[in-house]
């Protein structure tokens, strides 16, 4: 796991992929930090890292983007799939190369709260607790981006479907008060994700009939429902759309709440992401 995580921090810093995430970091960060807190006088961080979300939208598929799809692309994926190493060291090592690289400028940021000692009262906890959300939220977008990676061979793919899955968890909390809330639209959206959930399956293992099978047992278990207990379904899709609200939890952490529900849902998404990467790899190892 170590040659691997040598290799590809090395890698990233020679194809310039790293230098860029860091250098955006580091500019958006620092425009917010002045404009907040030492333009306008705010006295926490709180502000100046929710509006730095914002860098996730280049940052997590810069860093995410080659992870394997490159491997695929050039044909060295052979070489990982053949290597006398488990995936999981494999994965974990190119995983913590771009956990790395994006962890060097949140440690840049962790000297801004010093700078503002001289300024006001001390809010040094709540400013570590803002970063320290910052940080575990990239991390969860990090692990999710790898695994999209690994289910494509084009790098060009893999950077907007982890734009579109950070557009999407970012954008929930103001979708939550768009969707009705009545049994009908909640069997609608549960039949849409029963789709996803086949193609995921298609994705994972490859096998066309599995997938079908998985569709078909869960649109018809969601029309029996709706047939016969549509008051189960009511208030459902929020329910679900929950599991994917990144920001409402960020917020939450952001906010100076060190709840370990809300490091747990990223730690959570992290993991998740690094297992389903494994599954891929296996599946393509043996395909």
């Amino acid at each position: 796991m170590t040659a691997i995580y040598k290799k590809e921090l090395r890698s990233m810093f020679t194809n310039m992929s790293g230098a860029i995430a860091i250098a955006v970091m580091l500019l958006v960060t620092g425009l917010m930090f002045r404009f907040y807190n030492l333009h306008n006088g705010v006295l926490t961080l709180h502000y100046t890292v929710s509006n730095s979300a914002l860098v996730f939208y280049i940052v997590i598929p810069v860093l995410s983007m080659r992870s394997f799809a490159e491997e695929r692309r050039q044909k060295t994926d052979q070489l990982l799939l053949t290597a006398p190493v488990g995936l999981l060291r494999i994965v974990l090592g190119k995983y913590l190369a771009i956990v790395t690289v994006f962890a060097i400028p949140v440690l840049v940021m962790c000297t801004y709260p010093l700078i503002m000692l001289s300024f006001g009262p001390e809010t040094l906890l709540w400013d570590y607790t803002c970063l320290l959300a910052f940080f575990f939220m990239g991390c969860a977008y990090l692990s999710v981006g790898m695994f999209i990676s690994s289910c494509t061979e084009s790098p060009v793919i893999a950077a907007i479907l982890t734009i579109l899955f950070v557009f999407a968890t970012q954008m929930l909390s103001s979708i939550f008060t768009m969707i009705s809330g009545t049994a009908l639209t909640a069997m609608l959206f549960l039949t849409a994700l029963s789709v996803l959930i086949s193609l995921l399956v298609y994705m994972m293992t490859g096998h066309y009939a599995l997938s079908m099978i998985v569709l078909a047992g869960l649109g018809a278990a969601c029309i029996a429902g709706y047939v016969l207990r549509p008051d189960l379904f009511s208030g459902r899709t929020e329910s679900v759309l929950r599991i994917l609200d990144f920001s409402t939890h960020f917020s939450d952490f952001a906010g100076g709440v060190f709840a370990i529900p809300n490091l747990m849902f990223f730690l959570s998404y992290a993991a998740v992401g690094v297992l389903l990467t494994i599954q891929s790899l296996d599946k393509r190892r043996w395909s």
